[in-house]
């Protein structure tokens, strides 16, 4: 890489990337097996619901914004697509009427922050103990089975060789990539971030803004629960127990400040890839789950420490 795009990487995502192949490298050495393309595809296929929320996640919290319900949307979404199905409604209805509930739900989360001026911890906050509640009265606390066997193909299919979740997920990865870097309503989103005063007084329809990125993070963790529900031939109210925690873990280490205005969906994707193989070296290794949860606050806490220490550097210069 030359020298000037390499100075304009930031030093965080450097950082990661020598992390990232730190740790295969040391796995591959211990472990003959880590190296294999079957393990690569456990470890992409362990993270890929996460992934889809952390695009949406990337996009909330370059707005200076976060989004808790995307946890309870995911559960939510596969248990209305289950729902939708067993009553005999065919896929592609089903699967875009659970799709367009969850962006009503993202609407709403962005309504109740820019028009009644409501932090959106304690919005989306709400809105996940409120779906919590409604997927538990929904499944009665059980999974839903009996879908079509059609339906499988979504979370079970594969293209040339590769699983569709992910290809999915890679569309959707490169696409938000490219809008959020080249496209200039997108990158409204760090205006917005950085000082909504100023980006109103510029003209940026900040309210408008929100709304599409709150529906698009829906839409994302409602894209995992369709997956999900198509991947196990199930849907229950334990899906994605406490995933937004890892997803805003990956946003926050990939170099998103959770103040807002910076991030990128480039850094997400180098977060999250850093937390599949930290959890499956976990696995491997045999250490205890619950070492998992200390790593993750300890990234969480060394990250946001880290951006900090990074976003004063520059505002000094």
């Amino acid at each position: 890489m030359p020298r000037s795009r390499l100075s304009a990487v930031p030093a965080q995502q450097l950082a990661l990337v020598f992390c990232i192949v730190a740790l295969s490298g040391f796995m591959a050495v211990t472990y003959p097996g880590f190296a294999s393309i079957e393990n690569a595809e456990v470890i992409a296929m362990g993270f890929v619901f996460e992934g889809f929320m952390a695009l949406g996640m990337t996009l909330v919290i370059v707005t200076g914004g976060i989004d808790l319900s995307v946890g309870a949307v995911l559960p939510f979404s596969a248990i209305l697509t289950a729902l939708l199905l067993r009553a005999g409604v065919p896929v592609p209805p089903a699967v875009f009427g659970a799709l367009t509930i969850a962006a009503l739900i993202g609407l709403l989360n962005a309504l109740a922050i820019s028009g009644l001026r409501v932090h959106p911890f304690i919005v989306t906050l709400a809105t996940m103990l409120s779906l919590k509640g409604l997927n538990l009265v929904l499944t009665g606390g059980g999974p839903i089975t009996g879908m079509p066997p059609g339906f499988a193909w979504i979370g079970q299919g594969r293209l040339l060789g590769v699983p569709i979740p992910l290809v999915l997920f890679a569309a959707m990865a490169v696409s938000l990539g490219l809008l959020l870097r080249h496209h200039r309503f997108w990158q409204q989103a760090y205006l917005i971030g950085g000082n909504p005063r100023a980006a109103r007084t510029s003209g940026v329809r900040v309210s408008f803004v929100l709304a599409v990125v709150y529906v698009v993070s829906a839409l994302c963790a409602a894209t995992a629960g369709v997956i999900a529900a198509a991947t196990h031939g199930s849907a229950s109210a334990g899906f994605g127990q406490n995933a937004e925690l890892r997803v805003i873990t990956a946003v926050v280490i990939g170099g998103a400040s959770l103040q807002g205005g910076s991030g990128s969906i480039g850094g997400t994707l180098l977060g999250l890839s850093f937390l599949a193989l930290l959890y499956n070296a976990f696995s491997m290794t045999g250490v205890s789950t619950y070492w998992q949860d200390v790593a993750t606050g300890a990234l969480v806490l060394g990250s946001a420490l880290a951006t900090e220490l990074v976003t004063r550097r520059r505002e000094r210069r």
